[in-house]
């Protein structure tokens, strides 16, 4: 007799995926794609199950690096048929910048890509249908910066009944002023996100630019989410979890290549845990595993082959 097939769950990361430019300006540029939400999708799909579906929900083009686009997210076994083509629209583009002690700065091309436009044909009610099926839904502070107004405003209000219907959010904060129109916007949509977030991801630094925190405990009350996770870099990051505090140190890595996706790698490993039933501290101690992996080969998307034994088994 076959034994049963476990159930399937499934995660949507909402965001941008980009065309990538990365290597010295005007010598030898390497092309690739990236963007913070896709960062994590790749490495929550690298590192879960089959069993495990990932999807990713943007908008793109029908243009040649949108087809190429669609390529990439295959092979990386990536689903994508929620994502709509736009005519007349294209990929946005970014290139890395990464100085001696492997610190990255970014030059985007992004004001008008087709990511921007992703809920503009979506009601409130159709939105919430396509989010329906997913177990979770993992979305940035970058998601919500890109999008119109009317697409930002569909997305919260499709995200607040999808949680009434016991769907489960993630938010990473990834703050970028440069943005935003204003800090007065970006406040008031960071905390509407965190008031229908299970789960949040922040940058400790990125709370100090955006909100001027100076201390764990007021970033904590001002997120007051059941779960909480406070990534500092190369400091421990540290847990709130039903209002227990706790810490995970970070591994010592020498040589420190390309720091671009270590926000991103560190919360698709804490999720892929968390999606798998593991707590928070071993999912933490997880998510560290994966950035370490990640900064030690340049770009946002490191070479498969150096990430194959990160996979997990069917519970954490």
């Amino acid at each position: 007799m076959t034994a049963a097939k476990p159930p399937m769950f499934s995660i949507a990361c909402i965001g941008e995926c980009m065309v990538e430019l990365s290597g010295t300006p005007f010598a030898e540029l390497k092309q690739g794609f990236g963007g913070d939400t896709y960062n994590t999708a790749v490495y929550l799909r690298r590192c879960l199950p089959d069993t495990v579906a990932v999807h990713y929900l943007t908008a793109i083009g029908e243009d040649p690096l949108s087809d190429a686009l669609v390529t990439a997210w295959a092979q990386e076994g990536i689903r994508t048929e929620l994502c709509p083509r736009l005519p007349n629209k294209v990929p946005g583009l970014y290139q890395i910048l990464v100085d001696d002690q492997g610190e990255r700065s970014f030059i985007y091309w992004r004001n008008d890509s087709a990511a921007k436009y992703m809920f503009d044909h979506e009601t409130p009610d159709s939105l919430t249908a396509k989010l329906a099926g997913f177990d979770w839904v993992y979305l940035s502070g970058i998601t919500l910066a890109i999008l119109t107004h009317k697409g930002r405003a569909c997305l919260f209000d499709a995200l607040t009944r999808y949680r009434e219907n016991g769907g489960k959010i993630a938010f990473d904060n990834n703050y970028r002023p440069m943005l935003w129109s204003s800090t007065d916007e970006s406040r008031q949509a960071y905390r509407m996100m965190l008031a229908v977030t299970d789960l949040a991801l922040l940058t400790e630094e990125d709370e100090q630019t955006h909100f001027g925190f100076d201390r764990p405990e007021a970033i904590f009350q001002h997120a007051n989410c059941t779960e909480i996770v406070l990534k500092r870099g190369a400091k421990a990051c540290l847990l709130n979890v039903h209002g227990h505090l706790s810490e995970v140190p970070a591994q010592v890595i020498e040589t420190v290549v390309d720091t671009t996706a270590a926000g991103d790698s560190f919360a698709a490993g804490y999720l892929a845990k968390r999606l798998l039933g593991a707590e928070p501290m071993d999912a933490a101690s997880w998510g560290h595993t994966v950035a370490s992996r990640v900064i030690q080969a340049p770009g946002a998307v490191i070479s498969k082959h150096l990430t194959n034994d990160l996979k997990l088994g069917q519970s954490a």
